[in-house]
């Protein structure tokens, strides 16, 4: 068709021809503007393609009904920074005149050119807010626990009862097996005997000799009053006899003897007591003043024989006169035993190799507070207190409530 038509141009003229030319080409149509749309082709032969919308190719609409198509519609031309515009459509083929055969359908039109490119795309959609989350059940209500019962009403306590009266001096301990108190009559001679456990009392008798004098003393740390003796030498004094040696009573092998004594005149070798056969066949004793060995002290001594047999416990040191101490002879259990002297509550001395008890000494005849089985030893001046004689061993912490609390 070209080569036809080339032909026909160069056979008329350029200028002579150029009205055929476009008669049987047709005009092409006007590419879409800004504001209007494409119009048709205005030929005879066919339409302009019509103007697309603003920013939008045009559909270039075909040409009339021709022997040719129009030529697609010029591609509107884009706004500054506009979407792209879409290509032109091919106008549509036109019809054939009066019947004729339809001519062939127009070239599509040129493919407008995009328009200017616009901006980025547009704003990405933010992402859709997260649903908040579903509110988390509130937790069941706790049962409220049920009410404490209220307490019942505290009784009354009852009237507290009346003490019992105190029983007249019975003996609290049954291993208490001599118990002078000394809280005798003054002016009287029999120091009464509060231990009950042989059963029947073996009461002291007062006793003077030469010229010396003794009494039942108000003066006292225990109880109501003491035994004073007024000993001056080895043959005028005062001492108390006991009738029934330590062996009788029941005092033979562990035994406690303890006392308080008050000394007026400390003399060497007089006696607080003395149980004995004689000096040469068995005796024990407790003296407050020993001048055999330096330094003079308080000593206890047992033997059967004489006093180059004695077992002997010793202090360290000698009492002070004119005020009152407590002392206490331990002998404790075994075979070889252990001997302890207390003096105020505390051990003074021990000796821990003894073998001789009383049940080896004997019932002895004489058994005197006071009082010596040497004849050459003076008899005692001062108060004693409290005598006791028990069958038993006492504890430390016994001998310390004695000293401490018995009063």
């Amino acid at each position: 068709m070209r080569g036809a038509v080339f032909f026909a141009v160069m056979a008329c003229g350029a200028i002579a021809c150029r009205y055929d030319y476009e008669a049987l080409t047709g005009t092409s149509g006007g590419g879409g503007s800004t504001a209007n749309p494409g119009t048709g082709g205005n030929t005879a032969m066919g339409g302009h393609g019509g103007h697309g919308p603003v920013g939008v190719g045009g559909d270039g609409e075909g040409g009339s009904v021709g022997p040719r198509g129009g030529a697609g519609g010029t591609a509107g031309t884009g706004d500054a920074g506009g979407s792209s515009g879409a290509a032109g459509r091919g106008g549509v083929g036109g019809n054939g005149a009066n019947g004729g055969n339809g001519g062939n359908g127009g070239n599509g039109g040129t493919t407008g050119r995009g328009g200017a490119g616009g901006d980025a795309g547009g704003t990405t959609g933010r992402a859709g807010t997260t649903g908040a989350a579903g509110t988390t059940g509130a937790a069941g209500t706790t049962g409220v626990a049920g009410t404490t019962g209220t307490a019942g009403t505290t009784g009354v306590a009852g009237t507290t009862g009346a003490a019992g009266t105190t029983g007249a001096g019975g003996n609290s301990e049954g291993d208490l097996v001599l118990w002078y108190k000394f809280d005798d009559t003054a002016g009287g001679a029999v120091a009464v005997d509060w231990a009950t456990a042989t059963g029947t009392p073996n009461n002291g008798t007062l006793v003077a000799a030469g010229t010396g004098t003794g009494m039942f003393s108000p003066t006292h740390q225990v109880g109501t009053g003491a035994v004073n003796l007024n000993g001056t030498t080895s043959a005028n004094g005062a001492y108390v006899t006991v009738p029934a040696s330590l062996n009788a009573l029941g005092a033979t092998t562990e035994i406690t003897i303890a006392c308080w004594v008050n000394i007026t005149t400390d003399r060497a070798w007089s006696r607080l007591f003395d149980f004995n056969n004689s000096n040469t066949t068995g005796y024990m004793f407790l003296t407050t003043y020993q001048s055999q060995n330096t330094p003079n002290s308080v000593r206890f001594a047992i033997t059967t024989t004489n006093n180059a047999g004695e077992q002997k416990i010793s202090s360290a040191a000698r009492l002070s006169t004119g005020a009152w101490h407590h002392l206490a002879v331990v002998l404790g259990a075994g075979a070889t035993y252990t001997g302890t002297l207390y003096i105020d509550g505390a051990v003074a001395g021990t000796n821990d190799a003894m073998t001789v008890r009383p049940s080896n000494v004997g019932n002895t005849i004489n058994n005197w507070i006071g009082r010596s089985a040497f004849t050459a030893d003076p008899y005692f001046a001062g108060m004693i207190d409290d005598f006791r004689v028990y069958k038993r061993a006492l504890t430390a912490t016994e001998i310390a409530t004695l000293y401490t609390t018995i009063r």
